[in-house]
């Protein structure tokens, strides 16, 4: 599949849902959540003098391995 690790998470987050139900894929995403607060919290002093629409591409550059390693959670679990 092409495209960003970003669409690659949310299609495999879809996929992950059609298959282990809603419960498990929401239990994805509030993790990933907190992660990307994690994120967020622990670059805000490095990022927040940039424009916010550089703002939001360093923070998608920042949550490239978490998007990488929820994919591969997932696919752990039998999504393939």
């Amino acid at each position: 599949m092409e495209g960003s690790t970003r669409e690659k998470f949310l299609h495999a987050l879809m996929q992950y849902q059609e298959k282990f139900g809603q419960e498990k894929a929401a239990a994805i995403q509030e993790r990933f959540w907190q992660q990307r607060e994690r994120v967020v919290a622990e670059s805000a002093a490095e990022i927040d003098w940039f424009p916010s629409w550089k703002k939001n591409q360093i923070l998608e550059s920042l949550l490239e391995k978490t998007y990488r390693d929820f994919i591969l959670e997932m696919e752990r679990e039998g999504l393939s």
